[in-house]
């Protein structure tokens, strides 16, 4: 009798792309967190052998990068437009994403190892954006980390009131406050170029 080789089929003939075990991921990371997302869990719910996950995402960790470039990869600004609003129109797509899957983020915090390649180009893309309005790349990324730091704390806050009263709150009204602060972020970004070149 030959050993079942790696990747090989399961013996009931059922195969699962890697694709429909993230679908599954992320639904149980919406429903039971981080906590609730364990190797033997999603294989229960998607009905394979835990080591078929393993065989496509090696650990935990890897799981956990897969699943935040899926999430983060629609994440983009406008290509046309008025800078600061394509800016804009960026955060506030990063935002929903962190309000929707905020262990995923605090995931993220916790292993730096595990930074997803989506979310260093969405950190880039801000960059560059903010760069058009000065020379100076320092002062660019300076306020890229405020504006993403913001976005943060703003979309976890969120997130934790929505698991505090067992439901979406009123995600509207706290998007249009979101973007109310980000818009006076950018607008003091702004005037600290004006107050560069004077």
């Amino acid at each position: 009798m030959t050993a079942r080789g790696r990747g090989r089929p399961p013996a009931d003939g059922k195969i699962v792309s890697p694709e429909s075990i993230l679908s599954e991921a992320l639904g149980i990371l919406r429903a039971d967190g981080l906590d609730g997302l364990t190797m033997r869990a999603l294989a229960t719910r998607v009905g394979i052998n835990p080591m078929t996950i393993y065989h496509h995402f090696k650990d935990r960790d890897g799981l956990i990068k897969a699943l935040a470039e899926k999430v983060y990869a629609d994440v983009s600004a406008p290509e046309v437009g008025d800078i600061l609003a394509r800016a804009r129109s960026l955060l506030a797509a990063y935002y929903a994403k962190v309000v929707l899957y905020p262990a995923l983020t605090l995931a993220i915090f916790a292993r730096p190892a595990i930074f997803p390649d989506h979310a260093k180009r969405i950190t880039h893309e801000l960059t560059s954006l903010l760069s058009e309005r000065t020379y100076s790349s320092e002062h660019s990324l300076r306020w890229t980390h405020i504006l993403v730091d913001y976005t943060h704390g703003a979309a976890l806050a969120v997130a934790i009131q929505n698991r505090s009263i067992g439901h979406q709150s009123s995600n509207e009204a706290m998007l249009s406050d979101f973007e109310s602060g980000v818009a006076a972020l950018l607008e003091a970004f702004w005037h600290s170029l004006d107050h560069r070149s004077a």
